[in-house]
């Protein structure tokens, strides 16, 4: 495999020796598995075997330009807690000054086994393990953004790896973003752990806007302590090919989740997402809403997973993907699926693939406004509502402002109706 060739050896010869133990067994394991193919029920619906004979090398640090900086600059919201990693390395003139409630440290993770490949690919090549830990108790008013860009010539690759612990009755948003500034082919294989306390509250938004050369594998696990709220949403709007892995576990009584997801997709592109809401005890909530709009010859996955273990009773779930074709050649896959082992739950699944509504459509235009205004109209106030239930209002100006980017190179005016 070209991604584990011999210059992986020279490779890790160079990094810190904290890891090796991690990177070995990561490495081993892809050379042992291979990636995954679409023989495997979870990569049914995605094929990443251009991959498998991809030469790729890993990022090195990178030396920005002026028109560069400026372009993460331009990215950068004062709003927001910003804390840059080019091709994986902190920026710190970039970068933002943390809270006092806020600790950062490199961590030690032994792990005796891998999700798939990719997780045991992240771990033989990341650069760190970057530790962010949010003291108890603790209130944070601005959003931590951890903002990943991959820079320099084409067939790079980068694997960051964050674990963050939120500790009890705090308050915290994180958003996590990807964003290349080359145009070439490129992988991005990221790994997220997130803790969340008990009584804790938190926020986490994930963007990926790369370039359309680019590959995106992402996979975050979120743990959800007792009595605390979690609200997630997943913007995907950039890539050839992206691949998110959602999987939250409740593991304390009294938990909710809201999970959700937004993608438009245009030209070729790819977008998967794939979840699992794992309910470990009972009495815990959950609801799933993801939504996209495909356009061109683009196609979709969504597989959604809700599991309700045996003594988890009084869960209460809910699960809804909604998708709007642009074009007669665009495919949306859709797979909710529940897994239920208690008898005293409420679950609910179900899934919708459309078109434009005609009757709304001709209530616009009896209003005097045109068709090629009124398609845009509609389409985004489709996908708004996913944003808008968000409680924090400065990631919902924000994610708006990212939907209202990525409409302009959607072709919305020129759909049939």
């Amino acid at each position: 495999m070209n991604l584990l060739s011999e210059e992986y050896d020279a490779y890790k010869s160079t990094l810190d020796s904290r890891w090796i133990e991690l990177r070995q067994a990561g490495a081993d394991f892809v050379r042992e598995k291979g990636l995954p193919t679409k023989y495997q029920e979870d990569w049914h619906y995605t094929s990443v075997k251009t991959l498998a004979s991809a030469h790729l090398k890993v990022a090195t640090s990178a030396t920005l330009n002026n028109g560069q900086e400026k372009m993460i600059q331009n990215e950068l919201s004062p709003e927001m807690i910003n804390l840059v990693f080019v091709n994986c390395e902190f920026n710190q003139m970039l970068s933002s000054q943390l809270p006092k409630e806020i600790s950062w440290s490199d961590m030690i993770e032994k792990r005796e086994g891998f999700e798939d490949s990719f997780d045991a690919l992240n771990a033989a090549y990341m650069r760190q393990i970057i530790g962010i830990k949010v003291l108890k108790e603790s209130l944070i008013k601005k959003p931590v953004r951890f903002l990943f860009v991959n820079l320099g010539e084409s067939n790079l690759m980068n694997h960051p790896r964050l674990k963050i612990e939120v500790g009890a009755r705090s308050a915290v948003s994180i958003v996590e973003s990807y964003m290349t500034l080359s145009a070439g082919a490129s992988l991005t294989n990221a790994v997220v752990d997130v803790h969340i306390g008990d009584s804790a509250k938190v926020t986490y938004i994930r963007t990926q806007e790369e370039s359309l050369g680019a590959t995106s594998i992402g996979r975050t696990h979120l743990n959800v302590g007792a009595h605390a709220t979690l609200e997630s949403l997943c913007l995907s709007t950039g890539a050839a090919l992206s691949r998110h892995s959602l999987k939250v576990n409740l593991i304390g009584p009294g938990s909710n989740s809201e999970i959700l997801g937004v993608y438009a997709a245009r030209r070729n592109q790819h977008v998967d997402n794939t979840s699992w809401i794992q309910h470990l005890v009972g009495e815990c909530n959950s609801n799933q809403l993801y939504k996209g709009i495909l356009d061109d010859e683009s196609r979709t996955v969504f597989a959604g997973t809700v599991y309700i273990a045996k003594d988890a009773q009084k869960a209460n779930s809910s699960q809804l993907n909604n998708n709007l074709l642009l074009s007669d050649k665009a495919e949306a896959d859709s797979k909710p699926c529940l897994n239920i082992f208690a008898d005293d739950v409420k679950a609910a699944h179900g899934s919708t693939v459309g078109q434009l509504n005609k009757e709304e459509l001709f209530y616009l235009q009896s209003r005097a406004i045109s068709k090629e205004k009124a398609i845009p109209m509609l389409a985004f106030g489709f996908l708004s509502e996913v944003v808008y239930k968000i409680s924090d209002k400065t990631l919902q100006l924000w994610l708006t402002q990212k939907l209202e980017t990525a409409f302009v190179n959607i072709k919305l005016a020129e759909v049939s109706v």
